[in-house]
């Protein structure tokens, strides 16, 4: 499964996740964000990440694709995950995208197939905020897509829910940021290493 876990501001959390079973971390650069990080302190920790085999993945929601492989080249990302689809198509040669749906959007009613070489993550509509809102959404909607292993399920996931979100949709991916923090982008040791554990429990006790 590939396990992602988001919103990192400090050296610290990264240190405590730099040696688990996950795909990827993610560092936001949307200056709205309360999880926002420079690119500059983003590559200082891309690089822990790196030496383990961890996929560094920038957060990007209104930059054109210029810009996006400019931070890419200068924080030495491994993949992208965009909020716009027609960003997706341009960055989807060059890099691994994660195309991002929120579910509930007014405006988007597709399920979109993931590009070559990357994913779709499904999040939560929200007017306030553009994922990390700790909201979830009805899984029905998403439950018979038909490219199961590059869906990766985000929105208010926990340690109260995440077990049954992967025994009930089987996801390629779980997304997790709100669900592993203190405060936003302030990440807790203890809940990353519960949530790590109940998705090894789910995975087995599927194959099971």
């Amino acid at each position: 499964m590939f396990i992602k876990l988001c919103g990192f501001t400090r050296i610290e959390d990264i240190e405590i996740v730099k040696n688990l079973p996950i795909s990827s971390v993610g560092f936001i650069f949307y200056k709205n964000s309360r999880r926002y990080i420079s690119p500059e302190h983003a590559g200082r920790m891309a690089l822990l990440l790196k030496k383990n085999g961890i996929k560094a993945t920038g957060v990007f929601v209104d930059d054109d694709p210029e810009t996006i492989m400019e931070i890419v080249n200068s924080s030495s990302l491994d993949m992208v995950q965009v909020y716009n689809s027609c960003t997706a198509d341009a960055l989807s040669p060059l890099i691994p995208v994660i195309n991002c749906v929120r579910i509930g959007d007014p405006e988007n009613h597709l399920l979109p197939e993931p590009h070559t070489g990357g994913m779709v993550l499904f999040d939560t509509y929200s007017t306030d905020a553009l994922g990390g809102t700790g909201k979830s959404f009805n899984l029905d909607s998403v439950i018979d897509y038909p490219f199961k292993n590059k869906m990766i399920i985000a929105g208010g996931i926990s340690e109260n829910n995440i077990y049954d979100i992967i025994r009930k949709v089987h996801p390629g991916g779980i997304d997790i940021s709100s669900g592993i923090e203190i405060s936003a982008g302030i990440k807790s040791e203890k809940k990353i290493l519960r949530i790590m554990q109940i998705i090894e429990e789910a995975q087995h006790d599927i194959n099971a």
